[in-house]
């Protein structure tokens, strides 16, 4: 479901095949409104060695759906979506953590 909001929301601002946010205001945690950066900042403090925790990426929305990016346009790897600014820090994560979950525990050969 994200990563088809992520093709929606990505074609959406596509122009000249560089995808730029048209609609988005994005903001860095620090500048987000209290109750929001709280939120964040306790998500934050919860996964200390995330990617998220250590990246810090600016938060935005589009919709109602929330983003969490790094770099300067929308792509997957480096981009989280979800309806809540905490579900879109866990997407943000999710690329970087799925080589050690497939691993699902084992040695590598």
């Amino acid at each position: 479901m994200l990563v088809a909001s992520l093709s929606l929301i990505t074609s959406q601002v596509q122009n000249g095949g560089r995808a730029r946010f048209l609609s988005v205001t994005s903001l860095a945690i620090e500048e987000l409104p209290a109750v929001v950066k709280e939120d964040v900042e306790k998500f934050l403090e919860d996964h200390p060695r995330s990617p998220a925790a250590r990246l810090r990426p600016r938060i935005g929305m589009v919709g109602d759906i929330w983003l969490a990016f790094i770099g300067p346009k929308l792509q997957p790897g480096t981009s989280g979506l979800g309806p809540t600014p905490r579900d879109a820090l866990e997407d943000f994560n999710r690329p970087f953590m799925e080589p050690l979950i497939s691993r699902n525990g084992l040695e590598p050969d």
